[in-house]
């Protein structure tokens, strides 16, 4: 073989230690052979079972807790017990994702029209009669709060996410939890209401209302689809236009700074 003929030798990457302990225990806590409230073996039996150092045990355990399946208490009467991953967790991981990625209002609605009229139409079959008067009490909440923005916004997506909670669709739930705070939180949002736009929704929620209390699914997704992506439409159009002002206010500073033609 000359020096130019490839080996046909490819990198080899071999996986940490403490990961592959983290990895075996987790499939033992899928699998079911430890559940929630289930202590782990102790650290100095993991240690003599698996072989690993100490050092390497404690950083598999740190992963699973990162990853909400154990929690962990130092000291000697402590240990790793098991805790299953429940909506708050998964919505803090994607609430981070948007955060951290610069995830755009208008992706999010997007997200919300792809989900929500789904689970008002799960919500008008399978919510139970405690989940329908929450969902009535916000409503009546919501109608009231016609001159306050700030209840306004907040009520809306308390009410939405009441909605959600009633199709009885945990990962959906999961998801719509989680980008209704960022949402809410958005800067943009706080700024795509007018009082004919607050009009509109009251309407709307009142038509979903109705089909959800009857119980007619085919209603309550086109209901529902009809408002959010009218919601979401308003807000690209405003949106737009802001990135467009945006837009000739820069190029009127940088033609200010351009150097006179001689």
């Amino acid at each position: 073989m000359t020096e130019k003929e490839p080996s046909g030798i490819v990198p080899i990457f071999v996986p940490k230690a403490s990961d592959i302990l983290a990895a075996r225990l987790r499939d033992l806590i899928l699998a079911g052979k430890f559940v929630a409230g289930d202590m782990l073996p102790a650290e100095r039996e993991l240690v003599a079972e698996s072989g690993l150092s100490r050092a390497s045990v404690r950083e598999a355990l740190r992963v699973l807790e990162a990853e909400n399946l154990v929690t962990t208490r130092p000291g000697r009467l402590g240990g790793s017990m098991v805790t299953l991953p429940g909506r708050k967790s998964v919505a803090r991981s994607v609430e981070l994702f948007i955060r951290t990625h610069g995830i755009r209002l208008e992706s999010l609605l997007d997200c919300r029209l792809a989900v929500e009229p789904m689970m008002a139409s799960l919500a008008a079959v399978k919510r139970s009669p405690e989940e329908l008067a929450e969902m009535e009490r916000l409503h009546e909440a919501f109608l009231a709060s016609d001159d306050d923005v700030a209840a306004y916004k907040q009520i809306n997506l308390e009410w939405h996410l009441a909605v959600a909670r009633a199709s009885q669709n945990e990962p959906l739930i999961a998801l719509m939890e989680a980008i209704s705070g960022s949402i809410l939180k958005a800067a943009d949002y706080q700024q795509v209401t007018t009082e004919g736009i607050r009009h509109e929704a009251f309407l709307a929620h009142t038509r979903i209302m109705k089909a959800i209390t009857r119980g007619d699914a085919e209603l309550a997704f086109k209901s529902m689809e009809r408002h959010v992506s009218a919601y979401s439409k308003v807000a690209r159009e405003r949106l737009n236009r802001q990135e467009v002002s945006a837009n000739l206010q820069l190029e009127k500073r940088l033609r200010k700074k351009e150097p006179a033609a001689e």
